[in-house]
């Protein structure tokens, strides 16, 4: 009963499948009649293979090679490049990197060119009031304004190697240019330039009068004539080396700490022509001590939408300390200074600005000590294109001098080496490259000095940044 059942069933499918498709469910049909086959028994072969006879081809009867190969499509050639182009981009969006905080792929080498530069004529003082570069000295009838103006570059190259994915190291080798010059006017009693009583239209009367007052009475003061020009190009600065971590990241916040170590590499300006000490125009590039310094960046991711927008807050604090120097007494000071001019300005401090100096030689402690600084910032990535909006703080402490005390008294009194902030705003742009299959990215900012105290304030500021990205993985 049961085998006859089973029969019944297996008869009724396979002639439901032969109804609904006979042609596709023809192996279905043969399983199920080997089934209704008793076991020891061979089937019957209903449908027996055909028999082929090969034929070998004449020379006449051309192969037809066309039908053969019709459904075959030929691979198509990737070049090596972009196929290892293509393999890296996939596995480093894996990674996830973002902010100011990501560091560089494992096996990465970056190499960056930081190109600045700006102007400078003015200064904030004690007051956070905006004024000349170097504050007028008083002298009888007026004062006279140094005009102290200038232009400089910076070249920054910057070599990066990633290490461990998430950990770096680099090596900074900085330079700037600069082109100082004083250009002297005298001043009336209300700080406004004194006209000629002959031709109140001549306007170079005020700088006549203002190169005639250097020149007789700054010796008189007892201080040298300040040379009028200073030309330097690509000046070694302070090279500094250090590695960067990234020791926390998730989806959307991340921290980084970098650590480096300041070489005294940097040149320090001329002692008898030094801007600090008004004997000259000379500026110091770099600080010229042993230094230590560490940023500490954080990023908190706000919102991002695939590869296509992506918004980052980001916030660094960057703090440095460089160590004790030994520098050069200035020994231009050959004069005595005027007392009867001194006791002219009717000012007690006069005699502290003007000191007499004849007796310096030799060298002083300098310790540049501490400096601190602060940068947030708002990042947006469009696709290639990323928009930055930032504002930041510097601090620097007022140097220690341990030396001769009258020396000290006259640095003091000229404000161009106490402590001094500045406040600034940036926005800037970049380009990837990438896209193209070319591992570049181009930046460019603006920054503009909003507030300071006792700070020279640059105008005109801007910067270049080109980055290339080369794997070290052939």
């Amino acid at each position: 009963m049961k085998t006859l059942l089973k029969t019944l069933a297996a008869v009724a499918f396979i002639a439901v499948a032969v109804c609904a498709a006979p042609v596709s469910a023809q192996e279905a049909s043969d399983e199920a009649v080997d089934e209704l086959v008793p076991e020891g028994e061979p089937a019957a072969d209903e449908n027996p293979e055909p028999s082929y006879v090969e034929v070998e081809p004449t020379a006449d009867e051309p192969v037809d090679t066309v039908s053969a190969t019709a459904d075959v499509k030929p691979k198509k050639k990737v070049h090596p490049y972009k196929a290892f182009f293509d393999k890296e981009l996939e596995a480093l969006g894996k990674d996830d990197r973002f902010g100011v905080t990501a560091q560089l792929p494992k096996r990465y080498l970056s190499v960056k060119w930081d190109h600045s530069m700006m102007t400078v004529d003015s200064r904030y003082n004690d007051k956070h009031e905006l004024g000349p570069a170097i504050a007028p000295i008083a002298m009888p009838g007026g004062y006279l304004d140094l005009g102290l103006n200038g232009a400089g570059a910076g070249h920054v190259f910057q070599a990066s190697y990633g290490i461990l994915g998430n950990f770096d190291w680099y090596f900074e080798l900085p330079f700037q240019s600069m082109h100082v010059r004083i250009d002297p006017k005298f001043l009336d009693s209300s700080k406004q330039p004194v006209k000629n009583p002959n031709d109140p239209n001549d306007k170079t009367y005020a700088s006549r009068m203002g190169i005639a007052k250097l020149y007789q009475f700054i010796p008189q003061l007892g201080r040298p004539v300040p040379a009028l020009r200073y030309d330097a190009d690509w000046v070694l600065a302070d090279i500094n080396t250090g590695f960067s971590w990234n020791p926390w990241r998730t989806k959307h916040l991340s921290t980084s700490l970098t650590v480096r170590a300041f070489l005294p590499t940097g040149r320090v300006a001329s002692a008898n022509a030094n801007l600090t000490m008004a004997t000259g125009p000379e500026i110091d590039v770099g600080t010229g001590s042993w230094g230590l310094g560490f940023t500490n960046g954080w990023d908190l991711r706000v919102f991002k939408y695939k590869h296509w927008v992506d918004i980052v807050l980001s916030s660094e604090f960057s703090m440095a300390y460089f160590f004790e120097q030994k520098r050069d007494y200035p020994t231009n000071f050959t004069t005595e200074p005027n007392r009867s001019i001194l006791q002219a300005f009717n000012d007690p401090n006069v005699f502290a600005q003007f000191p007499d100096l004849r007796h310096l030689k030799g060298q002083y402690s300098y310790t540049p000590g501490f400096g601190v600084s602060w940068m947030g910032q708002l990042s947006v990535q469009l696709a290639i294109l990323g928009l930055n909006f930032g504002y930041g703080v510097q601090h620097s402490q007022e140097p220690e001098i341990q030396g001769d005390w009258y020396f000290y008294q006259m640095v003091r009194s000229l404000q161009l080496l106490g402590q001094n902030t500045i406040q600034a705003i940036q926005v800037g742009a970049s380009l990837s490259l990438i896209p193209l299959y070319l591992p570049v990215e181009v930046g460019f900012s603006w920054r503009k000095i909003v507030d300071g105290y006792n700070a020279l304030a640059m105008e005109d500021y801007y910067n270049v940044i080109v980055k290339v990205f080369i794997p070290m993985k052939w």
